[in-house]
């Protein structure tokens, strides 16, 4: 067995032990295409796109990035930074600790209220809610009726 081989086994290991603990599909999928190339299970591009059930040129384009970059380049993913919140930090820190208090908000249209009569905003429902949900990452609980018989 000659050097080049040993290094293929080598990447071959590690890209398995990689694939096992992967759990975002984007990156399995690049990580898969590299696995079959380096197992020689595939041998062409072409052979590549039919096993994983993808267009050859996505796979060129996956290789180029791979042999540009390497693995984290090939890894990397995008995520668009996303509209920015409208409201001023005070705005969005006075409700976040509001939450917190003992007697806090039953409905989101009762934080809407206090919002606009605190801060003179007016913010609509589902941006409360959304910012309540995400960015606080809590929820506006509400006492439910109970049937008289329950303990």
């Amino acid at each position: 067995m000659n050097n080049h081989d040993a290094r293929y086994r080598i990447l071959e290991c590690r890209l398995k032990k990689r694939l096992q603990h992967e759990h975002d599909g984007h990156k399995k999928t690049r990580l898969q295409m590299l696995y079959l190339l380096a197992s020689r299970q595939a041998h062409t591009r072409q052979d590549v796109a039919r096993l994983l059930g993808l267009h050859r040129n996505t796979i060129s384009r996956w290789l180029t990035l791979y042999a540009t970059g390497g693995l984290a380049t090939l890894l990397a993913t995008y995520f668009p930074v996303g509209k920015p919140v409208s409201l001023a930090p005070a705005v969005l820190a006075s409700p976040q600790q509001a939450l917190h208090r003992a007697d806090g908000f039953a409905p989101y249209e009762a934080l809407r209220l206090w919002v606009r009569q605190t801060h003179g905003v007016e913010v609509k429902y589902k941006t409360l809610y959304t910012l309540v949900r995400t960015r606080f990452k809590t929820k506006l609980k509400v006492a439910r009726p109970s049937h008289t018989k329950k303990p």
